[in-house]
């Protein structure tokens, strides 16, 4: 593998290392304090750069992500808390929205609070508030690659009610600038689920700053809402933070490349001194077909959600109605992954957007 600038091969790592963990790996522990604590989580380093934490106990969502210690998830001022703080009802999943690189939304239903159904429905659902079972670790070598994967399952379920399970693996090499999300949500009750999954991607400073922009291939982009259309010939650029700024939220069509996959990247070219740095998504438009991008440039809250997503966030009752809801039969699985990856430069850069131009 390639670390610290150079090809080295497994046994000359091997020879130089007590143990591998000397270079990277990943940690188990709980958190001791404040409304973080009992939160089981992971932490996973590479030489590469890339650090992150994966809450057990929130989903098996990531909150910090690092590369280079350069921090690129925005963090809110709620911090990763517990779940038993979670409330369900209206806009109270707020109050536990760390923000973080992924906050997972779904799985029966997320987006705006409604009724549908007669069942009173919060913003963006329970699984992110679930703790994981089963937690397991994986390092392996394959060839002269260092493989480091997490994986746990979460379940969402209600007597009388829908019965999903997720299995998620997120996995990253000691070589590598990129990680991988990968799920599989399973029906496993004795009737058809509505199943609804966002993936809240939140990118924050100083990734996210005045001189950063979204790039991708053609696609579609439409507002949500009358807030939105007053950004809609700029959605692609951002400011400094603005007093008071009202969330603009869009909603990207993107065509896929040949292989069927949708890129999308946030690149801030000035990023320390014009050196650069961005930050890529890559899905499966058969398996994630839409992107919601959430624009939310205010003081504190200075952020850019980039949100691969099978529906859309406007209620499942509005979903339901415009034909927007898959359902999962009894013993019917879905499966999405997502690459997340590191543009390191302007040389990256101008690579990511020279394989866009399709």
């Amino acid at each position: 593998m390639k670390i610290f600038g150079k090809d080295t091969k497994r046994h000359q790592i091997l020879e130089k290392v007590g143990d591998i963990t000397q270079l990277g790996g990943i940690k188990y522990y709980e958190f001791a304090d404040g409304v973080s604590k009992g939160v089981r989580a992971f932490d996973i380093s590479s030489p590469q750069g890339i650090d992150m934490t994966v809450l057990i106990d929130r989903g098996m969502d990531i909150s910090e992500f690092r590369y280079k210690g350069i921090p690129l998830a925005w963090k809110s001022v709620t911090r990763e808390t517990s779940p038993v703080f979670y409330e369900s009802k209206d806009f109270e999943w707020l109050r536990t929205f760390y923000g973080g690189l992924l906050t997972t939304c779904g799985l029966t239903y997320f987006g705006m609070p409604c009724t549908d159904e007669g069942e009173e429905l919060g913003l963006h659902g329970r699984i992110s508030n679930l703790p994981a079972e089963n937690p397991v670790t994986d390092c392996f070598w394959q060839d002269d690659s260092y493989i480091m994967t997490v994986s746990a399952k979460v379940r969402e379920a209600k007597v009388f009610g829908d019965k999903l399970e997720m299995c998620r693996k997120i996995s990253t090499a000691m070589d590598s600038k990129k990680i991988t999300v990968e799920d599989t949500v399973t029906n496993i009750g004795h009737k058809s689920s509505p199943f609804m999954v966002l993936y809240h991607i939140n990118l924050g400073y100083p990734l996210l700053d005045a001189y950063s922009k979204i790039i991708e291939p053609k696609a579609k982009v439409t507002a949500r809402d009358k807030e939105a259309d007053k950004g809609i010939d700029n959605y692609f650029e951002f400011s400094e933070p603005i007093a008071d700024f009202g969330e603009q939220v869009f909603f990207h069509d993107i065509t896929p490349d040949k292989d069927g996959l949708c890129n999308i990247a946030l690149i801030n070219e000035k990023f320390d001194m014009g050196k650069g740095l961005g930050l890529y998504l890559r899905f499966k438009k058969e398996e994630l077909p839409n992107l919601i991008q959430w624009k939310q440039t205010g003081q504190g809250e200075y952020v850019c959600g980039l949100e691969p997503t099978n529906s859309f966030p406007r209620g499942r009752d509005i979903e339901s109605k415009e034909g927007n809801v898959r359902f999962l039969r009894p013993g019917e699985k879905a499966y999405q992954k997502i690459e997340i990856g590191i543009l390191d430069g302007i040389e990256d850069i101008q690579g990511f957007k020279e394989k866009i131009r399709y």
